[in-house]
């Protein structure tokens, strides 16, 4: 087989792995503030794939800003993981609309089997040094990582007598009708989510489709593709629980919103993580900004203040220390080596995504 022919059969199941729903999902630029004209990246543009919102706007003040102090010009491209890889696979051999992107687990593999993502120069990203061994990938570099389980409005909560929900079907509560959602497929939580309740319903990875009938008893009333959404709903009283991550629990008790966070059992582990990869776009133009990007995103001080504001886990140890002494934190993540080996982390090797996919389409009720 070519070369060009093992190119084209790669992106080919890049596509069917990500669906083609998600290549129709277009979302602004955005750019940051003024940038130096001296510096050791002047003249460079940085595009980053990125979620939108608060998160956003920590990268842009904590990361963003000191690259263009540097003299960069950092733009971010608003979207989901799956969005903004979809843009990336509709680019074929053209430049890439990003040079350093976020993305998740499941979606790395088909991107570099196709080529689309380059291997990673560790030398050229010294912070990472502190990293653990397994946030150092060849394709990917873990930042950080969400912790996942039910984020729920504690006040209306011990209002109706409902107790801290230690399991997915708890949701199925006549008190909560109407007043519960649950991650659709293009959100990062919703793998993490639906292998929570299958497990409960005897499922695993491999048999993700027991959750279905349980879902449909819970009854949603949104299917949330986009975090800050939910935040809003959170924050209206419109949504009083949903499987989520403590980053938004974190970042709604700060202003005033009264949740809390539950975590559930995964078979013999206690909660689940989702890792936060960070990768670079093989035909970025870039290379040296999208790597400094990463660098300075795994200093510590940055990831400290990054983890505090968005609620997320940092990887640098040290980070993760100082953190965990925060007040606003506590009560929310969990942070010690103990507490994060024990979390569920979804073997995506065993998840057939276009079958999950096609299942989830044609038997969730809404």
């Amino acid at each position: 087989m070519s070369a060009s022919a093992g190119y084209r059969i790669a992106r080919r199941q890049a596509i069917k792995t990500l669906g083609a729903g998600a290549a129709a999902l277009s979302m602004p630029s955005i750019l940051s503030g003024a940038y130096a004209q001296t510096g050791d990246l002047a003249g460079q543009t940085v595009k980053i794939g990125t979620w939108g919102g608060s998160w956003r706007d920590a990268l842009e003040k904590h990361i963003g800003s000191k690259l263009a102090a540097r003299g960069a010009k950092v733009e971010y491209v608003i979207d989901t993981p799956s969005g903004n890889v979809a843009k990336l696979v509709a680019a074929r051999g053209r430049d890439a609309p990003f040079d350093g992107f976020e993305t998740a687990p499941e979606l790395l593999p088909p991107l570099a089997k196709a080529n689309m993502v380059m291997k990673l120069d560790y030398a050229k990203m010294p912070n990472s040094k502190a990293l653990p061994a397994f946030a150092r990938g060849d394709y990917h570099v873990v930042t950080g990582a969400t912790l996942d389980g039910i984020v729920y409005n504690e006040a209306k909560f011990k209002e109706l007598g409902i107790e801290p929900p230690k399991h997915y079907s708890e949701l199925d509560n006549p008190k909560l009708k109407g007043r519960v959602a649950f991650p659709d497929i293009a959100h990062s939580q919703h793998y993490n989510a639906v292998l929570g309740v299958a497990l409960e319903a005897g499922g695993d990875e491999a048999s993700m489709a027991k959750a279905i009938p349980v879902i449909n008893k819970i009854a949603p009333a949104q299917f949330y593709n986009a975090s800050v959404d939910l935040g809003n709903k959170f924050s209206s009283g419109e949504v009083w629980a949903a499987p989520w991550h403590a980053g938004w629990a974190v970042r709604l008790k700060r202003t005033g919103v009264p949740v809390a966070m539950s975590y559930q059992k995964f078979g013999a582990k206690f909660g689940a993580m989702l890792p936060v990869y960070y990768s670079v776009s093989a035909s970025t133009k870039s290379q040296a900004g999208a790597l400094a990007f990463a660098d300075t995103y795994l200093s510590p001080d940055v990831q400290f203040e990054f983890g505090k504001f968005t609620g997320s886990v940092p990887m640098d140890p040290a980070a993760r220390a100082k953190m965990a002494q925060d007040p606003e934190s506590k009560g929310f993540l969990m942070f010690s080596d103990a507490e994060l080996n024990n979390a569920k982390e979804v073997d995506f090797s065993k998840i057939d995504l276009a079958a999950w996919r096609e299942a989830w389409t044609r038997d969730i009720k809404r």
